[in-house]
């Protein structure tokens, strides 16, 4: 009895904010853009800065990641986390498109915001790779936002 009240309060008070105009933010917002490649199509080298900027919430992180699109659709290699400037807003991250083997493919750049864990997962992920020098692929990791991504052409 006490839950079916609960959930009649919450209509009301819901029906009385949105007939008011009132907006009730469910998810705190988000605001990432890819700045650097400027656009969809670019041509890479074997590596480059990735640059943008983020508005993110409170205890959420922002991290990079790639794949080559042609054999690798559903994994991602984690490059690193985005230090956000708390002034500017803008952030850099370097970032490898495979080996020379992948001169000519497509590659995708996803800038995704994750909670505390996800963030754990990627460093853990990071700083084992980087101890025993094997990066193997990952799944995408559960994001708070839609993942930004910007493709690129590598081709050289």
């Amino acid at each position: 009895m006490k839950g079916c009240l609960w959930i009649k309060v919450l209509s009301i008070v819901f029906l009385l904010v949105s007939l008011l105009g009132f907006e009730i933010p469910l998810f705190p917002e988000v605001n990432v853009e890819i700045t650097v490649p400027e656009r969809d199509g670019v041509q890479v080298g074997k590596d480059m800065d990735v640059m943008g900027t983020a508005d993110i919430p409170s205890g959420s992180y922002l991290w990079v990641l790639v794949h080559r699109v042609k054999g690798f659709k559903n994994v991602w290699w984690p490059q690193n986390e985005a230090e956000i400037d708390p002034i500017t807003k803008k952030w850099e991250v370097f970032v490898v498109f495979g080996g020379p083997q992948d001169i000519g493919y497509e590659f995708e750049i996803a800038v995704i915001v994750v909670n505390e864990k996800e963030h754990s997962n990627l460093q853990n992920y990071r700083n084992k790779a980087m101890s025993i020098g094997y990066w193997p692929p990952i799944s995408m990791p559960l994001t708070t936002s839609a993942p930004v991504i910007r493709r690129v052409k590598k081709v050289g």
